[in-house]
């Protein structure tokens, strides 16, 4: 699921192989169903609004006009399941992570391949931008790492030990100055680190159990949120407090 920036849209998509567009204020769904042709395992909405971008169970990688509903242009990305997709905030890239145990990053107008493959030891669940276009910032599940890259370079700046949850894209979040990375690992708890060095800024938990599903950082980076279970909680990026209320849904999230 995500959201377009002007707040009134989401966007979804799921094992039924379908793109939906939905009116946030009355739920009602916009225009035609988007047929992807296979599970949708990602999507996202360029900052722009403009641009819809899905990663699916075969490998494709799809771009679709966010207006009408056309696909723009779809490329063979990876071989295997392709579980993280994002778009550069100047919408001109898309990052991909893939169980193909690579990640890579694309020209959203074209389809052809600018960097990589980076390569992984274990599926790569999370694939990020930096908000300033620079870096991307990558997760695997099994062998617990989450890396940094330079975006034009390819080259590893920083790989950080820890075992991220594997849902969707929602593992990772950069901070508005494009200078810190935080992680949401799978024993619940959200870690915050220097995205320049590695280094472990602080730590803290986010629930009792390990049911946490992911993380999302405010725009200007006051606030972030997390899921638990049927729980979403709200943290201060500063002080490090819990913020607000807590919303409980009657669903696990």
């Amino acid at each position: 699921v995500a959201f377009r920036v002007d707040g009134k849209h989401v966007v979804s998509g799921g094992n039924e192989g379908k793109i939906r567009r939905w009116r946030v204020e009355d739920g009602g769904e916009v225009g035609m169903p988007i047929d992807a042709g296979s599970v949708v395992c990602n999507v996202t909405v360029s900052r722009d609004g403009k641009w819809v971008v899905s990663g699916t169970k075969s490998g494709l990688v799809m771009v679709w006009n966010a207006e009408s509903h056309e696909k723009v242009t779809a490329f063979k990305g990876h071989s295997d399941w392709v579980r993280a997709v994002d778009v550069s905030r100047d919408g001109t890239r898309i990052a991909t992570g893939s169980d193909d145990k690579t990640a890579c990053v694309w020209s959203l107008s074209t389809g052809q391949r600018v960097l990589g493959p980076l390569k992984h030891d274990d599926d790569v669940v999370a694939a990020k931008f930096s908000p300033d276009g620079c870096h991307i910032a990558t997760a695997t599940w099994t062998s617990g790492s989450v890396r940094v890259y330079h975006c034009q370079s390819g080259r590893l700046l920083v790989d950080i030990p820890i075992e991220v949850n594997s849902a969707s894209n929602n593992s990772l979040a950069w901070a508005s100055d494009a200078k810190q990375l935080f992680a949401l690992s799978l024993d619940g708890n959200i870690h915050c680190f220097d995205a320049s060095t590695g280094t472990t800024l602080s730590t803290w938990p986010i629930h009792s159990s390990n049911n946490a599903r992911c993380i999302s950082l405010e725009n200007n980076g006051t606030f972030i949120a997390a899921s638990a279970g049927s729980l979403v909680l709200f943290w201060n990026t500063t002080t490090r407090e819990q913020i607000g209320s807590v919303i409980e849904l009657t669903h696990v999230i």
